[in-house]
């Protein structure tokens, strides 16, 4: 698969494959109603990954360019009307559109050479499910980096953080429990990464756990150097089942959490400030 980008790392794949279908609708190659390529054949003429392709046809969604019939296809608009909305003021298409999917993103970075992911977040559940699908890809001989290197930053849970917490007993110690026998399960899926080398699948592969006494109230993810996603956690309450009892906890929605891309510029910030938790406040797990 091409790994096509533009000088600094700034480009990605699904924005090479949006633009250029948005210029042929502009320019009229591909006209108002018309049927667009089919995935596969996208994935053939740009070689690109299907994920890539998804997330390019996503992006040209939210920007009014094309639009999704479910059994039938992906259909051009009339890209005119579009751009008169969004002059309007209608740009909750144009904000939809910078989100982006974890798993999307994840299985774009798995198609480098190199790969590489720092990772702050409450217990990589997320993380864990998006990178199982590329180890699948990898064991089927789709792709074949030559290194993954993975460091994932947790918060401590032998400290009292603000999130989770019983909301009727701040003193109950379950919630804290239970988070920390999910951030395991999670820690203990991601190093097993490391038998890719023993089954001559990936040459080298590193995953590093390091816990910080810090509450998460965001999740962030640098993804091969050059991309940096981060995501609000939305506290909420929720009803959990600890020793044959059910209990309120202060909790936060974290699987499925909208992400966004920053900023060139506050990409280098971000490694920065992920650097400094890591080899200052952090301790390996």
């Amino acid at each position: 698969m091409s790994n096509d980008r533009t000088v600094g790392g700034a480009r990605r794949e699904y924005e090479r494959v949006a633009d250029a279908l948005r210029h042929e609708i502009e320019g009229g190659a591909i006209a108002a109603g018309d049927q667009l390529p089919t995935h596969a054949e996208l994935v053939d003429r740009f070689d690109v990954s299907r994920a890539t392709v998804q997330k390019a046809i996503k992006a040209l969604e939210g920007r009014g360019y094309v639009e999704s019939a479910q059994g039938k296809g992906v259909f051009a608009r009339d890209w005119r009307k579009s751009a008169d909305a969004h002059i309007n003021g209608n740009a909750t298409a144009t904000a939809e559109a910078g989100s982006i999917e974890l798993d999307d993103a994840i299985a774009e970075a798995f198609e480098a050479d190199q790969v590489t992911i720092d990772a702050y977040c409450l217990t990589a559940e997320s993380l864990n499910a998006a990178i199982v699908q590329q180890v699948k890809r990898i064991i089927r001989g789709e792709i074949r980096p030559s290194s993954i290197h993975l460091r994932l930053l947790l918060p401590r849970t032998d400290v009292r953080l603000a999130i989770p917490r019983n909301v009727e007993d701040i003193d109950d110690e379950r919630p804290m429990q239970r988070l920390s026998s999910l951030s395991a399960i999670h820690i203990r899926a991601l190093r097993n990464l490391e038998n890719l080398v023993g089954q001559g699948a990936v040459p080298e592969v590193r995953v590093e756990v390091r816990l910080v006494p810090v509450t998460p109230l965001h999740k962030l993810y640098l993804i091969n150097g050059d991309l940096a996603l981060d995501g609000m956690y939305v506290v909420t309450d929720n009803l959990i089942n600890v020793d044959d009892a059910t209990i309120r906890i202060h909790d936060v929605l974290g699987v499925g959490a909208k992400l966004y891309p920053q900023p060139r510029e506050r990409v280098e910030l971000s490694h920065e400030w992920f650097n400094s938790l890591w080899t200052r406040l952090a301790k390996p797990a």
